[in-house]
């Protein structure tokens, strides 16, 4: 593997120049400093703990193009109609923006992608797009490993794309902003979308990040991550509905920073016949912030999804909650890696997390590991691990009165990843049914 990463770095060595601000010295700084690291520790392998569950050879085994110029072109004309409850959309097509959608753009609300933000406004940018291991995790030991991001550094030394959302003070933004992603690679290649929402304090705004990646022939590596910025008492809730082909390798990374009486909530909808893992790092840096956190795994044939989750509780009087609910069938595995950290001085701290999983094949797996670090006196925390089949009992009971057994099923499956989608806000709330029911197709 030494091979294959000093390649991508020679790669980005010899063609750094076209890049998207390239005279941007502090972006500069980022990638360079990125690409050191990833030099250092090469893609991740079961030899990092928080990656030890599934080796991801295809990954590990082969080179990616990093600047495919991918010939593909877009027919706007079959892309679904902007749904009314969505006030702005952003279409990106193979990793470049192609249209953003809106009757009017609301008072105080900007919505563009990144490559006009750094021609334009690049100072608004500046320390909002986190460094490749701004989130890497510090061990009890002190010391700090920043293999576990090494995708974030990929990203952050290759990205070309992605969108800006700032919504200024005391704004709530009407409906929902869309990010469509929207993938038909025809040869091995990679593509990385980087992100920003920033709110100002007191604003309220819902996002949804709908990736769709279907129409993929050849091996496909693709990471988005969204660098997330609440302030004092702003709430924010980013959704991600993330289907894949079986060959799509995509990694999604939220980071998130909390402030003092701010809210955030995230919810991810994963079915994917590919290889798909979805992170969620959250530090509570003010007083009475709160986050919840939200994972619904959907997997069949051999897809491989992973969900991980590490909240840090950093002031007093913080709350977070997390719930994953996983439903395999066929080959397919899946994993849920969830922590709470509450560090010293934080009491107050009320943290919950919950991971269930059902199994409707017996060749299906998974793995689930809660974890608690927990250096304050004054807290209540607590989790839970489950992992069963379809009760027996209940489709009896079904089925006597007439149901059929693949709609009991679907009934019983439908009642278990109610928890997550009852969530969602009545903007969204339709379209994640429709996920689920183009997964009993399935």
């Amino acid at each position: 593997m030494k091979n294959l990463q000093h390649k991508y770095y020679e790669y980005y060595n010899s063609n750094k120049g076209f890049f998207p601000g390239i005279d941007i010295n502090w972006l500069n700084d980022l990638r360079e400093k990125a690409i050191d690291q990833f030099q250092k520790d090469g893609f991740p392998d079961k030899s990092v703990e928080e990656w030890n569950n599934f080796p991801y050879k295809d990954l590990t085994n082969n080179y990616f193009e990093p600047l495919s110029d991918n010939q593909a072109e877009i027919d706007l004309n079959l892309i679904e109609e902007k749904d009314p409850n969505c006030t702005i959309r952003l279409i990106f097509f193979n990793g470049q923006i192609v249209n953003i959608e809106y009757n009017q753009l609301p008072k105080g609300v900007e919505v563009n992608s990144l490559t006009y933000f750094l021609k334009n406004n690049p100072n608004f940018l500046k320390d909002k797009i986190s460094s490749a291991n701004k989130y890497a995790e510090e061990r009890l030991s002190n010391i700090i490993d920043s293999r576990p991001q090494s995708i974030v550094a990929v990203n952050t030394a290759f990205h070309k794309e992605g969108a800006v959302i700032h919504i200024k003070k005391n704004v709530k933004m009407p409906g929902y902003i869309e990010l469509m992603h929207i993938g038909e690679y025809n040869k091995n290649t990679m593509q990385h979308m980087r992100s920003v929402v920033y709110l100002e304090e007191g604003a309220d705004c819902e996002i949804l990040e709908n990736i769709v990646h279907d129409n993929v022939s050849d091996l496909v590596f693709t990471s988005n991550v969204t660098d997330v910025h609440v302030s004092d008492d702003a709430s924010l809730s980013l959704h991600r509905f993330i289907r894949g082909s079986t060959n799509q390798i995509h990694i999604n990374n939220i980071h998130g920073s909390l402030h003092e009486n701010s809210n955030f909530l995230s919810t991810s909808i994963i079915n994917s016949l590919g290889q798909v893992r979805a992170e969620n790092r959250v530090n509570l840096l003010g007083e009475n912030s709160s986050s919840t956190i939200d994972i619904l795994i959907l997997g069949s044939q051999n897809a491989v999804i992973e969900g991980l989750t590490r909240v840090e509780h950093s002031k007093k009087n913080t709350k977070s909650d997390q719930k994953a609910r996983i439903v395999l069938g066929e080959n397919s595995k899946a994993s849920f890696q969830g922590k709470i950290r509450v560090n010293q001085n934080s009491d107050g701290t009320l943290a919950n997390m919950s991971s269930k999983s059902l199994l409707l094949s017996d060749k299906a797996r998974v793995n689930s590991k809660p974890e608690l670090e927990i250096l304050a006196d004054d807290v209540r925390c607590s989790h839970g691990v489950t992992v069963g089949n379809l009760s027996e009992e209940q489709l009896f009971y079904l089925r006597s009165r007439g149901i059929s057994e693949v709609e009991a099923k679907k009934i019983l499956v439908n009642s278990f990843g109610n928890i997550i989608l009852d969530k969602l806000s009545d903007n969204l709330i339709e379209r994640a049914k429709k996920i689920m029911l183009g997964y009993y197709n399935e």
